[in-house]
């Protein structure tokens, strides 16, 4: 795109990120640019406690705004709010970005007005089995996902997230910023907002952004997947598209809840001599949790992943039971847990 006049803003928000947002800022200034696009660098900190904003001042961020206990959309909207860009980009505190990776999403912005790029983030090398089992996941998610460079257009919301996305600002404008009203979940919100309004998301492999911060252990993944899970933003979706686009995790999460419900009648069925009804209520639970972990493993080319995945989805869809039921309410940040 011919970049003169553009500028792009950066927003990170961020929360006990210190020990990350030095190398993130060294990122940011190594991408590559295009002769006349001008960046600045937004920092908005929720509450650090490990001197977070300090860093970020000495990395050289242009802005470092600090709002205490303020929520997490409320900080992006704070971010966009001070950002001079009509451009702007979305990161975590935690997040690498490769440095081809503006000079990749650039291009896309040519031919869509309002437009909306990302794709999920990886883990490092040596973040364990648990945080690479669940990039195959994110993907994965969708069929085309995966495949080579495609990028992807039909369902792209479910693979865009705020650990590296790019959009124009009108696209916030118009659906009104981030929901602030949701705890976490935002970022996926607003991508589905977008794209039911019909604005342009594009998925693309080629955006490639390490992420530092994945869970390492399985009570790490169950602790992220509580934060993470949103009841709230589940009834958004539901409401936007009656369940017929991006119902995938409020649609898993009830079938969760109902094979929980028929395996908890299992010994009772097999004390009063019921075996083949105890086999049929015990059943459903296995096969919910194997039958995506082999369809993802399978479009992986990674059978062996099998296991793995669907311990991984069990947790899963254990974390967004207990938040669907209202039995877990502490929003606090995984990390900190």
């Amino acid at each position: 795109m011919n970049a003169s006049g553009h500028v792009l803003s950066v927003i990170v928000v961020a929360l006990d990120e210190a020990a990350h947002i030095a190398r993130l800022k060294q990122a940011l200034d190594a991408m590559e640019k295009p002769a006349g696009l001008e960046m600045e660098t937004i920092l908005v900190d929720g509450g650090s406690r490990d001197g977070t904003p300090e860093r970020a001042r000495q990395a050289g961020f242009t802005k470092v705004i600090e709002l205490p206990g303020a929520s997490i959309p409320v900080c992006r909207n704070h971010g966009i709010a001070a950002a001079r860009g009509d451009l702007l980009a979305f990161f975590d505190g935690d997040c690498e970005p490769a440095r081809n990776w503006l000079s990749t999403a650039l291009p896309f912005f040519d031919r869509h007005r309002e437009l909306i790029v990302g794709w999920p983030v990886e883990p490092a090398p040596d973040s364990g089995w648990v945080a690479h089992a669940w990039h195959t996941h994110w993907s994965h998610k969708i069929p085309v996902a995966g495949r080579g460079t495609q990028v992807i257009e039909k369902d792209a919301f479910r693979l865009v997230t705020t650990r590296g996305m790019l959009l124009h600002r009108t696209v916030a404008e118009r659906i009104g910023g981030f929901d602030e009203n949701l705890p976490t979940g935002e970022d996926t919100d607003l991508v589905f907002r977008a794209a039911a309004a019909g604005m342009t998301v594009l998925a693309v492999p080629a955006l490639r952004v390490v992420h530092h911060g994945e869970p390492r252990t399985l009570r790490e993944f169950f602790r992220q997947q509580l934060w993470h899970a949103n009841r709230t933003s589940y009834r958004t979706i539901i409401n936007h598209s009656r369940g017929r686009r991006g119902a995938h995790a409020p649609l898993f999460t009830i079938a969760f809840l109902s094979a929980i419900l028929l395996a908890g009648c299992f010994l009772p069925a097999a004390i009063f001599g019921q075996p083949v009804l105890a086999l049929l209520l015990a059943l459903p639970l296995p096969l919910l949790v194997t039958i995506p972990a082999a369809l993802t493993a399978r479009r992986a080319h990674r059978p062996l992943l099998v296991p793995a995945l669907a311990v991984l989805y069990f947790l899963y869809g254990l974390a967004r039971s207990l938040d669907l039921l209202g039995l877990h309410r502490n929003k606090k940040s995984w990390k900190q847990a």
